[in-house]
């Protein structure tokens, strides 16, 4: 079955490698947030640092704006490469049942 799906992916196999990549950098931007937050609160409020505070915060708003693009990105690719192959899969699916009975 498996090689079955690896046959259908193969002419989508950049939307299918490219969709975990933009999923990964999604994952890894939600993470640096926090980190960021912790280091606006530390150093600019805590400190009553304004410049530090602009700074993390236009950070953690280019951060939020990545995380929201490769988000995009990894549901556009995944829309591309998985409707065909999955709808593919499935009629091939279909047939064989019907034709086996």
């Amino acid at each position: 079955m498996i090689k079955r799906l690896l046959k259908s992916v193969r002419e989508f196999k950049k939307d299918a490698l490219l969709t975990p990549f933009f999923v990964v950098l999604e994952v890894v931007m939600e993470v640096i947030i926090p980190l960021i937050m912790a280091l606006l609160i530390d150093k600019g409020i805590d400190g009553q640092d304004m410049a530090a505070i602009w700074k993390y915060g236009i950070i953690l708003v280019l951060c939020a704006m990545l995380a929201l693009m490769f988000g995009a990105a990894a549901g556009t690719f995944a829309a591309r490469a998985c409707p065909q192959s999955a709808s593919r899969y499935v009629l091939q699916c279909a047939e064989f049942l019907v034709f086996q009975h």
